[in-house]
């Protein structure tokens, strides 16, 4: 899957808005009950840019074109190291043995299956995941169903698209600098 640009440098802050999806009822008594339904988020996305040369507005503008508008999805990657707290990677079918971590240049982890703390039977390898994510690899493919999350310290890896289908050449380079470029999660 395609990466973000990373080249122009991105203006601070690139704003990362986690989005659950809770379904309220309210109740005649005023109170209301709440289902999650979204067990992970989503990360709705917003990059501003300070300058710009003509080039990097054509380089972002061409990687547009080419997601064909908000059609294709690629990964986005927060250009600074947080700590993040129980992250989907994936969910065991017995055979796959490596998966992707939703981050790059990750340290400080804590792997879970099923909720559980897991010290051994994997490895952490560094890139080599789509878009460059590390991975992990396990000695023995977890059992199926099982749930894998983890926490991290490094560069959250989000799946984004861009947010609008219609943007012309010179609402999109204005955009880049009053509103910011939107990208929703997925």
């Amino acid at each position: 899957m395609a990466v973000f640009p990373t080249s122009p440098e991105y203006g601070y802050p690139v704003v990362f808005t986690p989005v659950w999806n809770t379904l309220k009822s309210g109740y005649e008594n005023g109170s209301e009950q709440r289902r999650q339904k979204w067990l992970y988020p989503k990360y709705d996305i917003t990059i501003r840019f300070n300058a710009l040369t003509e080039a990097d507005a054509k380089t972002i503008y061409e990687f547009y074109m080419a997601r064909n508008g908000s059609y294709e999805s690629f990964y986005f990657f927060d250009p600074y190291a947080f700590n993040h707290v129980g992250l989907y990677v994936g969910t065991g079918d017995g055979v796959e043995d490596i998966f992707d971590i939703p981050g790059k240049s990750t340290s400080v982890y804590t792997h879970y299956e099923n909720g559980d703390v897991v010290t051994s039977g994997f490895s952490v390898l560094t890139g080599g995941g789509d878009g460059e994510a590390d991975r992990i690899d396990y000695t023995t493919a977890p059992p199926a169903g099982t749930i894998i999350t983890i926490d991290f310290t490094g560069y959250l890896r989000a799946k984004v698209r861009f947010k609008d289908d219609a943007m012309d050449r010179n609402n999109f380079t204005t955009n880049l600098f009053r509103y910011g470029l939107e990208l929703k999660g997925l």
